[in-house]
């Protein structure tokens, strides 16, 4: 038996003009792992659109949909839910597993907790932070709480879908990435603050809650180079197209099509 999802993500789509995705799935299903948009309306229409291409649309939110909203809450969700629910064939992601055909997918955004490299420190990496996005130290710690937030929930659901029935597999989904081991390769980020802002290591203690090995692949976007990486039996991989204009972004983009066989 097999399940196939078409994964994106990280589409920035204000930076490229609206997404024009007809003809492009390869799949019944698509997962969209954040990082859409930092309008909300972009991000509505962007996954409107998407979920007339797909018969179902799997989204879980990125760090810049809440870009404008870090210094009030540092998140916006409910105003998420509220502008996504009208739209057939979407399902949001945030808090809420989803289980097709033997497949959970779990999914959270997992934001950064300034910790992901030992070698440059946590509070120094917030202070630069705070000056490169323009945030007060108080909105600078409510990421980091909502990082903590996040990898505690993977790992109590992880738990929870060891029992579960109906589960044989499971798909991890976050917009950030997940372990420093990913991208330490990446000498431009080496030792600098993004680097520490680019995913959450404590999202990978989810693994060690996996007792009966249902953990089949780790979804994630955030990091604007491609990944496709097995470790201990799970696959790793993201499909950024990176906002334009950089030198992490692709022009020609297409889906990446996971499939998931047991």
């Amino acid at each position: 038996m097999s399940f196939a999802f078409d994964l994106i993500s990280d589409l920035h789509v204000e930076s490229w003009g609206s997404l024009d995705w007809t003809g492009q799935a390869t799949s019944p299903f698509c997962v969209v792992a954040g990082d859409v948009a930092r309008d909300t309306k972009l991000v509505v229409d962007t996954l409107t659109h998407l979920a007339q291409c797909y018969q179902a649309v799997f989204y879980i939110d990125g760090n810049d949909e809440h870009r404008y909203h870090l210094e009030k809450d540092a998140c916006n969700y409910s105003d998420i839910k509220s502008q996504l629910k009208h739209i057939h064939n979407l399902v949001y992601m945030h808090e809420n597993v989803v289980v097709i055909d033997g497949v959970a997918l779990l999914a959270t955004n997992g934001w950064w907790s300034y910790d992901m490299s030992l070698e440059k420190d946590a509070y120094q990496t917030q202070l630069e932070f705070q000056a490169a996005y323009s945030v007060s130290e108080p909105a600078t710690e409510r990421v980091q709480l909502m990082a903590y937030h996040d990898a505690a929930y993977l790992i109590n659901s992880v738990k929870l879908l060891q029992t579960h029935p109906d589960v044989r597999s499971i798909v991890m989904v976050t917009h950030t990435v997940p372990a420093p081991w990913l991208i330490e390769h990446d000498i431009s980020l080496t030792n600098s603050w993004r680097f520490n802002t680019t995913g959450n290591p404590h999202m990978e203690l989810a693994l060690n809650e996996d007792s009966e090995n249902k953990i089949h692949t780790w979804c994630f976007g955030h990091y604007h180079q491609p990944v496709d990486r097995f470790s201990n039996g799970v696959r790793y991989v993201n499909n950024c197209r990176g906002r334009k204009g950089t030198d992490w972004c692709q022009t020609a983009y297409y889906p990446k099509r996971i499939e998931i066989d047991f």
